[in-house]
């Protein structure tokens, strides 16, 4: 996978997206005219004549929304799902998965009812969303059991 994309800016995203599908598909989509996309392609530093991106608005709107905990967590990280879901794509915590049971023994029984649920859910055919994200419940608890057992490993 090609990486040199990774450390462009919003502002350098969007001008690269303007390259490759070209002026009038960036306004389509965002429903706004040419001088509005190339105020989201211009550096912010060198100019006054900028605007903030699609890009940086939902990165904020996410942030916020998560900050609100528990279900914004939830529904933040659908958020990003949603926008990965066209590369066939979903995201995943980068963080090594913190145990919430005291033994190896719970953390494996609390495994079965994320793993059930998922089984249930692909089995009657349920939307593929819905399978991604009981699929994502069910590598944190396996996640969390696997960090269980290297504690237990280590000492």
């Amino acid at each position: 996978m090609s990486t040199k994309f990774h450390a462009l800016e919003p502002w350098e995203l969007m001008n690269t997206a303007k390259k490759l599908i070209g002026i009038t598909g960036l306004e389509l989509i965002f429903k706004v005219g040419h001088s509005r996309i190339y105020q989201f392609c211009r550096n912010p530093r060198y100019t006054e004549d900028s605007a903030r991106t699609p890009l940086e608005r939902m990165r904020m709107l996410i942030a916020d929304v998560s900050d609100q905990g528990g279900q914004g967590k939830e529904l933040a990280r659908a958020m990003v799902d949603s926008m990965a879901e066209p590369l066939g794509m979903h995201c995943i915590p980068n963080a090594v998965a913190e145990p919430d049971k005291p033994t190896l023994a719970e953390e494996c029984l609390d495994d079965l009812p994320a793993l059930v649920a998922l089984h249930k859910a692909m089995m009657h055919g349920e939307d593929p969303r819905t399978v991604e994200a009981l699929h994502a419940e069910a590598v944190q608890e396996l996640g969390q059991t696997i960090t269980k057992y290297r504690e237990g490993l280590q000492g």
